[in-house]
């Protein structure tokens, strides 16, 4: 069951939206209707997601409350609000939110995009998760290994490689095994792919 922080000034309509989230037993919602109590729970509990309104009525608005206390990308944001202004949207998107819905919206808006929003958190936090082992990956290979690596990625043999490194082909061998060993690949496909996805030739 995943929780979620929603953010609303309004009692009324904070209760509905927690009685209808709360209905399909996917979820629990916690209300904080101004950005003291905002920042409070979430600072105390765990939480999956929020909602957040951003006008709350209160010397700070919702855009400020994730500004000043959600990291970013660490927690998916999904703003509620009846504004629609280029500014206030341009302050939102600063906050880099997962969704932005419009007032009024329906009950399969709203679920939708919870789930939509859900979703691409977890695909964002995988991203993350392979960009930072690919960087300790590349950070455990030598320049050489670097260079044989690029190389052999972009189609050439190991002859070939020796060739455009002024080395031998078996010493291009040999780096090619060590550098499987350390990626823990095994393919050339695999180093190929490894080598896009990591920059690699971004990097040389």
């Amino acid at each position: 069951m995943k929780k979620i922080l929603l953010v609303e000034d309004e009692f009324i309509i904070a209760k509905d939206l927690k009685i209808l989230l709360e209905k399909g037993a996917e979820y629990i919602v916690s209300i904080a209707r101004n950005y003291n109590q905002a920042v409070e729970k979430f600072q105390k509990e765990t939480i999956d997601i929020i909602i957040c309104d951003i006008n709350l009525n209160d010397h700070k608005d919702g855009i400020d409350f994730i500004k000043n206390t959600v990291p970013v990308n660490s927690t998916p944001v999904i703003y509620l609000t009846a504004y629609s202004q280029p500014n206030i949207i341009e302050r939102a998107k600063n906050t880099t939110p997962f969704s932005y819905l419009l007032k009024p919206f329906n009950e399969t808006q709203l679920k939708v995009t919870i789930e939509l929003a859900l979703l691409n958190y977890k695909k964002t936090k995988l991203n993350i998760k392979e960009d930072i082992e690919n960087i300790e990956k590349t950070n455990s290979l030598t320049k050489r290994e670097r260079e044989v690596l690029i190389v052999l990625a972009s189609g050439k043999t190991s002859k070939e490689t020796g060739c455009l490194l002024n080395i031998s082909s078996l010493t291009v061998e040999k780096h090619k095994k060590n550098i499987k060993e350390k990626l823990n690949l095994h393919t050339i496909g695999e180093l190929v792919h490894f080598t896009m996805s990591s920059n690699l030739y971004e990097v040389s």
